[in-house]
Formats: C-alpha cells, structure tokens, sequence
C-alpha cells in the first residue's frame, strides 16, 4: 500500500494508491510505503531518482547499513516494539529516506503512531518533508513512552501480588502457594524480554537521530536537523534511563521471587526433616524389640508390649519438645 501526502493552496491532501494521483508529482512531499509491491517502489524510485532498500536490507544489524548516503539521499532505518497490545509483540523496522523535498518511509508492519500522525497531518494548512520527519520521530518517542509506562504499571501489579500476597499469607500462617510465584516469575519473564527489546529499539532509534542531526552526514544534506531534533534526542535518552531502571528493577523482582522460592522449599524440606527425626528414634526402639533372638529383656513380661509403646511415644515427643524449645518448628 502507498500513502501519497502532497501540499497544495486548499491544504495537504492524502491520496492512497496510484490510480488517485494526479499531477506530476511536484507537490509530494511524503511518500509512506506499506508492505509495498514493486509497482509502488518502482514509482517512488522515479520521484526521487534512488534505489529502495529491500525487505532483507533493512533487516542488516549494522550500521553502515542502517544508515548511510547514497546518491544525495540520506537512509536511515530503525527498529521500534510493535504489537504490544497483542500476544505475539514484535520488532518492526522502519526506513527513513530524505531526498531533496520528499520524505519516503518504508514499513512492513503496521505502526500506530503512523496512524496517529497521519491524522493529525491532514488536520494542518501546510508543512513540509522536515516537519512532517520531527513529527513522525516525536510520535514514535511518546508510543514508546506509553509502552514504558504500561510495562512499569505491570511490574507495580506483580511486585504487589508477590510480596503483598506472601505477607499477607505469613500473617494469617497459610501455607505458601508456590504457584502464584512461579505464574509471577513467567510474567516478569514476558515482561523483561519485551523491555530488552525495547532497549534495543530506543538505542537504534538514538542512533538514528543522530544520524540524521549530523549535518556533515551526506554532503548534499539541505537544512540542518540538528536544532529541531534535540529535543527528541533528549526524550529518547531519558526512556533509555527510564528502560534500564525498569530492567534493573526485573532483575531485583527476579531474585525476590526466585529467594521466595527457595524459602518455601526449604520450609517443605525442613518438615521432612523433622519428621525424620522424630521418627528416627521410636524406629529404632521397635527394630530392638522386633530382633528375633531366644532371650530377650520384657520378651515374655506382661507390661512389655506397653514399655516399648511408652518408650517410642516419649523418644518421639521429646525431639519435639527440644525442636520446639530451640524454635526450629
């Protein structure tokens, strides 16, 4: 799909697909490219007279192929979390390509922001290709933000159902239920995987901004974005901060829980433990009574089946008392 954005005296008008346009194309100052078929990256290579980058290359992990300058047009591609509202969250990558007076974007996914942006553009006089590049990067600042803000929202709830619930637990002396926290420690997995990726998707994103404020980047590069793109390089750093607080804090829940764990583990060995030893002793006394041997002491004495009761009885009470006494039970 291709989303033709041009600016004319009524105003900026949004024209999808090939078969709407009008017009030699001087007017356009962005090209969006949805999963594009070759009809609609061959018309975009005619406006600007580049070569679009394919599938595969905005993929490439390095630099030199993230961003680069070719042919008077600065490439940029960056990474950013999609999907989060669903269960199978991905990372999606989006190119950026400013030629002369056009902006191209090329996206294989779906993006939100670029939705909301693309409806507060058409509610705008005029603009042009810089603007319309500041203000796609600050609208993908703040989704990221808002995904920041819903992974700190759920890292409070499960830090309250963990520690909450086993106070909770301990004050009324319940016994712990081990699956809450391992249906706690699957969540902190989730959710520490997806802030890993968003880390990654806001370092990618720093680097791109700066790319593209580097005026000497591309010697054909027109006004200098550095200025305009500041702020947004500030706002990127302070959710990187804010990323490696979250991950810090996944990391301490982690340990919590996986502490707790063990604690309730320990308790259920310790129990065994003590019934051992509680056991261990009136054991003992019926092995001594249970020997097959001709002679032997109350074999035929009328309170002797009674002794060896009594005496399994105390040998297993008096650990009792003493664990007890000791505060071990």
């Amino acid at each position: 799909m291709i989303r033709i954005y041009t600016q004319s005296e009524e105003g900026i008008s949004r024209t999808v697909g090939l078969e709407e346009l009008a017009g030699n194309g001087d007017d356009i100052f962005w090209i969006d490219l949805l999963t594009p078929n070759a009809e609609e990256l061959a018309f975009a290579e005619k406006i600007c007279a580049i070569e679009m980058p394919t599938k595969d290359e905005m993929r490439e992990i390095e630099a030199t192929s993230r961003l680069y300058c070719e042919d008077g047009a600065r490439f940029m591609t960056t990474t950013v979390l999609s999907r989060v509202e669903t269960d199978e969250p991905m990372i999606a990558e989006i190119t950026f390509i400013l030629k002369s007076r056009v902006l191209i974007t090329i996206r294989h996914t779906d993006s939100y922001s670029f939705r909301v942006f693309s409806h507060q553009l058409l509610r705008r006089q005029d603009t042009n290709r810089d603007l319309v590049f500041i203000g796609l990067l600050e609208t993908l600042v703040d989704r990221q933000a808002d995904v920041l803000e819903r992974f700190g929202a759920d890292l409070d709830v499960l830090s309250k159902k963990v520690f909450g619930t086993h106070k909770r637990r301990k004050e009324k002396e319940e016994s712990p239920d081990t699956d809450d926290l391992r249906d706690a420690l699957e969540e902190l997995g989730r959710v520490g995987d997806l802030i890993t990726r968003q880390r990654d998707a806001l370092v990618n994103l720093l680097r791109m901004i700066t790319f593209a404020g580097n005026e000497d980047s591309c010697m054909s590069a027109h006004d200098s974005l550095y200025v305009p793109l500041r702020p947004v390089s500030r706002d990127v750093n302070s959710l990187s901060e804010y990323a490696s607080f979250l991950s810090n804090k996944i990391n301490f829940m982690l340990d919590a829980v996986l502490g707790l764990i063990n604690i309730e583990q320990n308790d259920i060995v310790k129990v065994f433990t003590i019934m051992s030893v509680v056991f261990l002793p009136p054991t003992l006394i019926a092995s001594i009574f249970g020997m097959n041997f001709e002679h032997m002491p109350l074999l035929h004495h009328e309170w002797g089946f009674w002794f060896s009761i009594v005496m399994m009885v105390l040998a297993g009470v008096i650990p009792l008392v003493i664990f007890k006494f000791k505060r071990y039970i």
